[in-house]
């Protein structure tokens, strides 16, 4: 019995060292290069995706053969760019087009790639965050969530979160690195990647503008030199996210810097439409619009949350519950419970209450990363058909929600094993 515990003992420790985890994460990344070699494409060419013309993929597609053949403005789309959202997923698509040929295959096995380097680079850059063996068990998990939610449903399909969560993971891993070992070339580059990563998902934007003052904060500290970075950095996030307007005003002569779809309140009358029991003819005797002269369309939505104020945050309410992973308050069908999320949320707020209640020094990476995961999600809730392809929206966010789940593990622990100390 004695050899037998510390046969799991030593098993545990092997595990445990940092060695183990990036040996298991650079295997991770070879099985999904070679998954994306045997798996069944539904395109097996990129003339099939082409014609799929009301789906995403074949815009996605019609674009970046238009890049291709015509050149980086994009100049076939006559308008200011709209959809789909993720614009600079065209340019990754094209890419792979002048490297490979226009064939579908070299795309969905460099999105395989991706999404086993997002593993990987999530496990790397939080993995000092908590103890060896709950890395380990983060690493396997991350790989599950990987598996199940990101290569079965999406990887095959040309959608921009496939290139956003790589980004993302890629961001959090020189922006952590860079700010706590104050390596200055690391720091910029996540600037860059950053504003990169807007271009690729638009609500990603209210996240940059979150992380400034952070960023701020950090810079005005260190004197001069601070002020230079700052500078410096502010630049490099702004280079980054401004292709999108520079390839407007070159085009149109209009400095348009995110997709018009995104801009617009009038798409509010789509994205949560007002329904029918709602009385309008009570606008034009509203004080919104009578003395503040407030847009028709902002008061209709206040006439709408004073007459029906239930069916108002219900709307949002279920968006919310599919966020948390409850997917059938707005997808029925093949799409049921999502129970590993709703674990992970436990866990997220179990972090959440126990540092609150400890008093805990917040360190920058975690106001970074809650408040990535804060204006993700956010503007997923407020802003967007969430539930657009099933629950595509929400993978950039999902492996970021996880890291705190598994630090409030390491939490929990310590207060487990110093409590059977003390009954000792």
């Amino acid at each position: 019995m004695l050899e037998y515990r510390a046969l799991i003992n030593d098993a545990l420790a092997f595990c445990s060292t940092r060695r183990v985890g990036t040996i298991l994460a650079i295997i991770f990344i070879a099985i999904f290069f070679i998954l994306s070699l045997t798996r069944n494409y539904d395109f097996k060419s990129f003339d099939s995706i082409l014609n799929a013309t009301g789906d995403d993929w074949g815009i996605y597609a019609n674009h970046a053969l238009d890049i291709k053949h015509n050149g980086m403005l994009m100049p076939l789309a006559e308008t200011a760019y709209c959809s789909p959202a993720g614009f600079l997923y065209n340019y990754f698509i094209a890419l792979c087009l002048v490297v490979f040929g226009e064939k579908s295959l070299p795309i969905f096995v460099i999105q395989h790639l991706m999404l086993g380097l997002s593993v990987a680079l999530v496990y790397w850059t939080f993995r000092d965050k908590m103890k060896g063996l709950t890395g380990f068990i983060f690493l396997c998990t991350l790989f599950v969530f990987a598996l199940k939610d990101v290569y079965k449903n999406y990887a095959p399909l040309l959608l921009s979160e496939n290139l956003a969560l790589f980004m993302i993971a890629l961001f959090f891993f020189c922006f952590v690195k860079g700010f706590e070992k104050d390596n200055i070339f690391l720091q910029f580059v996540a600037a860059g990647l950053l504003g990169l990563a807007i271009l690729t998902r638009p609500n990603i934007f209210i996240y940059g503008i979150a992380l400034v003052p952070l960023v701020v904060a950090y810079y005005i500290r260190r004197g001069i030199a601070g002020y230079r970075n700052l500078l410096i950095f502010m630049s490099a996030l702004i280079a980054g996210s401004s292709f999108l307007g520079i390839r407007n005003y070159l085009l149109l002569k209009q400095f348009i810097f995110l997709p018009t779809n995104m801009l617009s309140i009038d798409g509010l009358r789509n994205f949560h439409p007002i329904p029918s029991s709602v009385d309008l003819s009570r606008v034009t005797a509203n004080l919104l619009y009578t003395k503040l002269h407030l847009d028709k369309l902002i008061v209709n939505y206040a006439e709408y949350i004073m007459q029906e104020p239930g069916l108002f945050f219900q709307f949002y309410g279920k968006k919310i519950l599919f966020c948390l992973g409850y997917l059938p308050a707005l997808l029925a069908g093949a799409y049921g419970l999502r129970l590993r999320w709703m674990i992970m949320w436990v866990g997220y707020f179990a972090y959440l209450f126990l540092h609150i209640k400890n008093h805990g020094k917040w360190e920058m990476w975690e106001v970074a990363l809650n408040l990535y995961i804060l204006c993700y999600y956010g503007s997923l809730v407020m802003t967007t058909y969430v539930h657009n392809y099933g629950f595509r929206m929400l993978i950039p966010g999902i492996f970021f929600v996880l890291v705190f789940s598994f630090v409030a593990i390491d939490k929990l622990w310590t207060m487990a094993t110093f409590a059977r100390k003390d009954t000792v």
